[in-house]
């Protein structure tokens, strides 16, 4: 039974994003050490609207979710839904689609917005220009009991709209939640070869083991020709750079290289019409060019992977665990070990492949050649990490922990997740062990 939880959630205003302590960096390129701190400070400093009297800053919004990278991607907002105020996390977003309108390969736009508000509701709006509107979430829980007796209670949250500032809704858009990524080995994933990745696909599963990976082609709008999507819940982005663009113009509102027009829809007048800013002294119109753009990039790029090499010495809970993992078939999905581009050992244990996880999970977005139920296997690790600051799991941040993201599992995972729940108590929680020594 699905019960609504007492009352709803609503977001509030814009609040400054706060110092945070950054995550550790690989070694570096010799002579990097400037690009690296240039990157970290447009990741970290807040924008701000122009015009200005700074040409390096201005350009946030006319529309606008957060005024600066670092906040939507805190520890202190990615382990909540909630913020301190009771508002919604500055780490979660309302996406838009109209799945009834998804697109093929052989077209560019893949993703159908909502012809009023584009892909994406902004809470925020510069000065003269309204917000779009104020997202809340109602909350749901039911119950899941284990052949043992055992039950755990999961909740999970649907987004809504409040005070929408230029009307309706078509009737057709879809809500989705997105929470912000652990963005730790980013740059790792991106030197994984491509046939390493397209070797695990089977996508008719021919081998008739219930998993049918495949892989999302995706658009880049830059270079105007479909990758290999490695980043993103589906699997949307084709690299770092173009995450970190595609996050640029839809959370704060700069345009880029890959988005060299500020995302207003034909309904939004005074966000047409805001002022833009002026050019830098290098002639630059772009609110973030590709100089910057780059920085941000590479600094992203060099956050720290997980900490814990898969072939380290291990506690006999954690071996225990791994078996188990193996034994009932998790590592179908994720795949425990890559090869980089530079031969080095990665233990990223995702596929990066698209599956298909059952109607639970479904969000109602098809995202290129991703459907509503689709989802990229979830890397796994960092899970020590997530464990020690509490971050929370899954698309729409609905998992507090990693059994409850497990008890999620359906589709074409729905077996491993049968298959867990047969487990005894102690054999449950060796496999989470193993999981949060990741």
């Amino acid at each position: 039974m699905v019960l609504p939880a007492a009352g709803n959630i609503h977001a509030g205003q814009l609040v400054k994003a706060a110092t945070q302590t950054q995550p550790e960096q690989t070694s570096l390129p010799a002579g990097a050490e400037d690009l690296l701190v240039t990157g970290r400070s447009f990741f970290s400093v807040p924008w701000v609207a122009a015009p200005s009297a700074t040409t390096a800053r201005d350009g946030l919004g006319p529309l606008f979710n957060s005024n600066t990278c670092a906040s939507c991607h805190q520890v202190k907002n990615t382990g909540s839904l909630l913020n301190a105020n009771g508002h919604l996390s500055r780490a979660l977003v309302v996406k838009l689609a109209q799945p009834q309108a998804h697109a093929g390969r052989d077209k560019t736009v893949i993703t159908v917005p909502d012809p009023v508000y584009g892909y994406q509701i902004a809470i925020n709006g510069i000065s003269g220009v309204l917000f779009e509107a104020h997202p809340g979430l109602t909350g749901h829980v039911k119950q899941v009991t284990f052949p043992d007796g055992s039950v755990v209670e999961l909740k999970w949250h649907t987004p809504f709209l409040e005070q929408l500032n230029y009307g309706p809704l078509n009737a057709k858009t879809t809500l989705s939640l997105r929470l912000a990524p652990m963005l730790n080995g980013t740059g790792l994933i991106e030197q994984i070869p491509e046939q390493e990745i397209l070797a695990w696909a089977d996508p008719e599963d021919q081998d008739n083991n219930g998993i049918s990976g495949r892989p999302n082609w995706v658009y880049d709008p830059l270079h105007k020709i479909f990758m290999l999507g490695r980043f993103g819940y589906k699997a949307s982005q084709s690299s770092v750079m173009m995450q970190t663009a595609d996050a640029a113009a839809h959370d704060m509102g700069l345009s880029n290289p890959y988005f060299p027009q500020e995302l207003c829809t034909p309904s939004q007048a005074a966000c047409l019409q805001a002022p833009a800013g002026r050019p830098s002294a290098r002639g630059e119109t772009l609110d973030l060019p590709m100089s910057r753009l780059e920085a941000i990039s590479f600094y992203v790029n060099h956050l720290n992977g997980s900490a814990r090499q898969d072939s380290d010495v291990l506690p006999q809970a954690v071996t225990a665990g791994k078996k188990l993992f193996n034994a009932i078939g998790c590592a179908q999905c994720h795949r425990p070990a890559f090869k980089t581009v530079k031969g080095s050992g990665i233990f990223p244990y995702s596929d990066f492949l698209l599956h298909d996880m059952g109607p639970e999970l479904a969000d109602g977005r098809p995202e290129f050649e991703a459907g509503i139920n689709e989802w990229k296997t979830a890397p796994l690790w960092g899970g020590a990490t997530k464990k020690r600051k509490g971050w929370r799991y899954l698309h729409d941040g609905r998992a507090a922990s990693h059994l409850e993201a497990i008890l999620w599992h359906g589709g074409e995972a729905g077996a491993a997740r049968q298959a867990f729940m047969q487990l005894s108590a102690s054999q449950r929680e060796q496999l989470i062990q193993f999981l949060e020594s990741l």
